[in-house]
């Protein structure tokens, strides 16, 4: 009977998030804002190299390499994103266990 129940919550999405954030078109939770934020850097990654990134490849880059970003240009990187998707940094640096300093 246990198994039945967890197999109807599977695949189900809630609009209600962690303390009770509920996600919107007009107020994103930090996994829907994470989700744009992807969509902005693998443009930019685009943009940058002319074509997608490999899996192995980072979405916060060196901007002339495909290789990781340090911290600060990484938050500056996600600042950025978050600022032309119109979504919340704090919110997205709380999500990512990253401090901005």
């Amino acid at each position: 009977m246990a198994g039945a129940k967890r197999s109807r919550n599977i695949g189900q999405r809630s609009s209600e998030r962690p303390h009770g954030q509920h996600c919107t078109p007009q107020n994103l939770c930090a996994r829907c804002s994470m989700m744009k934020v992807i969509q902005y850097r693998f443009a930019a990654f685009r943009q940058a190299f002319g074509r997608d990134p490999l899996p192995n490849e980072p979405l916060f880059f060196v901007p002339v390499t495909p290789i990781a970003a340090d911290k600060r240009q990484a938050i500056a990187q996600l600042s950025e994103a978050a600022r032309a998707t119109g979504v919340q940094l704090g919110r997205l640096l709380e999500f990512l266990h990253v401090r901005s300093t």
